[in-house]
């Protein structure tokens, strides 16, 4: 394999990139599970994670269900000078979450647990231009409806200026991917518990069976408990001139770590979401999450305090 060459990155006049880490305050989050398709999950995977050349480790799905978040971040600034000095913004980021194993190709034991921000969308371009150069995430602009208040929670909203459908005659204009809303079922709260309880042992029990589980694995777990953390994965490519071939391709990683947590719980009532066809944005193709309605498992809210890492590469594309 040839050298690397390294060449600093230039922060110059105008350039809006800032340094990570960065640190994000009263972060409240919206979370639903949509069901999926596990095999076309994989797909995504294959396409992206495992389309760059890794001797030793592949990624594979582990369950048919995907997250889907609303998340309001009241305050995000970098941490590192002079950029710590600059100011701070607000940005929402609605995502597609998929859990992600990492498993050894010797002994198809899994070594790691990540998250991967497969799709996802913010309200602002500075937060769209950092987060797709540095860390590679996968950001569109968009526009959105949440609530103020977890009180409140009735009704979601994301909509997309884009393709629908393709046609060389028809000019992009904005539509509605998905919607969420809240449907009351008259549980009470007992009722409610015991609903979770089974929906969180559904979705345990369809993790693969196929993959073993290592002690680094276990050690991460246990991790957890005392220094509650997330580690994201990121597909982060960019392309050449005619984006025929790219110029760089890796697999980067960044753990999330939780710094204070506000509130925590789970929601009341049933939440139905509804998903569009909306061409450039098949999440049908793309997860398996089918056009039409469902309704969500395990709704729950949370605000928090965390700090954002800069993006570490697992493997990188030798392009010579």
């Amino acid at each position: 394999m040839s050298e690397k060459l390294t060449i600093p990155y230039r922060h110059f006049l105008g350039n809006p990139i800032a340094k990570p880490p960065c640190r994000m305050l009263n972060a409240m989050m919206y979370g639903f599970f949509l069901k999926g398709k596990i095999e076309k999950i994989q797909a995504f995977f294959d396409a992206t994670l495992n389309s760059v050349p890794n001797e030793t480790n592949s990624y594979k799905a582990i369950s048919s269900h995907c997250l889907l978040t609303f998340t309001d971040i009241e305050n995000i600034a970098s941490k590192v000078p002079p950029f710590s000095n600059y100011g701070y913004m607000q940005e929402t980021d609605i995502i597609i979450w998929v859990p992600v194993a990492e498993v050894c190709k010797n002994t198809n034991r899994m070594t790691h647990l990540y998250w991967y921000p497969a799709f996802i969308t913010v309200n602002n371009i500075n937060a769209l231009i950092n987060g797709r150069e540095t860390w590679g995430y996968n950001k569109y602009l968009c526009r959105y409806e949440m609530p103020a208040d977890r009180r409140h929670a009735d009704h979601f909203s994301l909509s997309l200026e884009t393709f629908q459908p393709y046609d060389p005659n028809k000019k992009m204009a904005w539509y509605e991917l998905l919607s969420i809303d809240r449907v009351a079922d008259d549980d009470t709260w007992f009722e409610e518990a015991v609903e979770i309880s089974k929906e969180v042992a559904e979705l345990l029990h369809e993790s693969a069976s196929e993959i073993d589980i290592s002690s680094e694995f276990i050690k991460q777990l246990l991790t957890g408990f005392t220094n509650p953390m997330l580690d994201q994965i990121f597909f982060k490519q960019f392309p050449d001139g005619f984006a025929t071939n790219s110029v760089y391709s890796a697999v980067v990683h960044s753990p999330s770590e939780v710094k204070k947590l506000h509130k925590l719980g789970f929601l009341k009532d049933e939440y139905k979401v509804t998903i569009n066809q909306v061409a450039a944005f098949p999440l049908e193709d793309m997860f398996g999450i089918a056009v039409g309605e469902q309704f969500a498992k395990l709704p729950y809210y949370l605000c928090m305090d965390f700090d954002q890492d800069g993006a570490h590469e697992i493997v990188r594309a030798d392009l010579g």
